[in-house]
């Protein structure tokens, strides 16, 4: 058993932060009928690296769907998804507001349809509000949204985090909505209109540094790979290479100052407390990277971990991947593709003892599903599928 068996999702969405969504739903047990336009989901072409002609990206955050490809340009095609919406939970798009109401898509008429269902939408901006029409993706997000004014060295450019953040972001914020809706239904037999925005998540996730501002009234500055209220969480460079620590408090800074022979900057008021630290910062961090800058990266972790003070090597990907904990946790899954044949992926992070997550299905090729969705759970027989396909309806 799997805790969302039985629950079907009908994915209408494209790039990251939808699939990534009914991808880790999918994860949970949940039955998704990935649905594509005829030109596809444009990530299939976001490469390279590919792989049995599918790129890496879409690879990432799409298995354990089955895919179909169906054009709402017609009205058989927009036929078809009512009748998969009366028959699925959960619905998750991320179109621009008010397109899919033109297509009679939207979640008034299919509510009507199906009371039950939970309809997700997932844009840059929201349903609602003076931007709502504006498109958005990940990178203008970063940018409008205040996460690249605190993201690079102090006196460089403003920068991007390496990842799509605010598109991960959103798609965690809609599986929690979906699961909470999911719960309400429960309580009250009714399905709901979930409004999930790339910018909305955006804030939501500037956690520490949004408060500071807000309470302090002063712009946060880029602080590089230093904390802006920790003193030192950072990076440090040895005689070889470079490791992060983090000092969390204050018992652990005196044990740093002790296993770095120098107990007394644990005594010296400037330092003794974080507080004194973050205000001294350039004085306490200027004598620690002198002091790390004579001995050796496996040295200085080797010595930290010994005092029980949070450290790591700096690791490239390859590196990442070729530590034990990675193969322990089962972070590196394999799959049999019809394409490329045993496809490595990341696994899912979580661990559940009781109703573990599955990797069912590979990431499907489009339209790999497309007639057995339509025999299966929309009885249409060969002859109208056959077509529906002259036709361009559905590939």
């Amino acid at each position: 058993m799997q805790p969302l068996q039985g629950i079907r999702v009908l994915d209408l969405s494209r790039v990251l932060a939808g699939p990534y969504c009914t991808m880790v739903l999918g994860d949970l047990g949940a039955e998704v009928i990935k649905v594509e336009p005829p030109e596809g989901d444009e990530t299939r072409g976001w490469g390279p690296p590919f792989a049995g002609g599918e790129s890496a990206y879409y690879l990432c955050v799409n298995r354990n769907k089955r895919d179909m490809v169906v054009n709402i340009k017609t009205d058989e095609g927009k036929n078809i998804l009512r009748e998969l919406a009366m028959q699925s939970d959960v619905l998750v798009e991320n179109f621009r507001p008010g397109t899919l109401e033109r297509f009679g898509l939207d979640f008034e008429t299919l509510h009507a349809l199906n009371s039950k269902l939970i309809y997700c939408s997932i844009t840059g901006f929201g349903q609602t509000g003076s931007m709502k029409d504006k498109p958005g993706y990940d990178f203008m997000i970063q940018s409008s949204g205040g996460l690249m004014s605190i993201t690079g060295e102090p006196d460089g450019e403003p920068m991007k985090t390496g990842v799509a953040v605010v598109d991960l972001f959103a798609g965690q914020n809609a599986i929690v909505a979906i699961l909470a809706a999911l719960q309400a239904r429960t309580l009250t037999g009714e399905g709901q209109h979930l409004d999930i925005s790339l910018f909305d998540s955006q804030l939501g996730w500037l956690a520490n540094v949004a408060s500071n501002y807000l309470i302090s009234g002063k712009l946060p500055k880029r602080h590089g790979n230093a904390h802006p209220n920790i003193v030192p969480y950072q990076s440090f460079q040895a005689n070889d290479g470079w490791f992060a620590i983090a000092v969390g408090n204050d018992h652990q800074f005196a044990r740093l100052c002790n296993l770095l022979g120098k107990p007394e900057l644990g005594a010296d008021e400037r330092f003794s407390t974080n507080s004194a630290r973050v205000q001294n910062r350039e004085e306490i961090i200027a004598l620690l990277a002198s002091i790390f800058k004579t001995d050796s990266v496996i040295e200085w972790l080797r010595k930290l971990d010994e005092a029980e003070i949070p450290c790591g090597r700096i690791n490239n990907f390859e590196e990442v991947f070729s530590m034990p904990t990675v193969k322990e946790r089962e972070m590196l899954v394999q799959m049999e593709h019809p394409t490329i044949g045993l496809l490595p992926l990341v696994g899912s992070p979580l661990k559940m003892s009781v109703t573990p997550v599955e990797y069912r299905l590979p990431p499907p090729l489009m339209g790999e599903h497309t007639e057995e969705i339509l025999a299966t759970l929309l009885n249409y027989s060969s002859e109208k599928v056959a077509e529906l396909k002259r036709s361009g309806c559905v590939t």
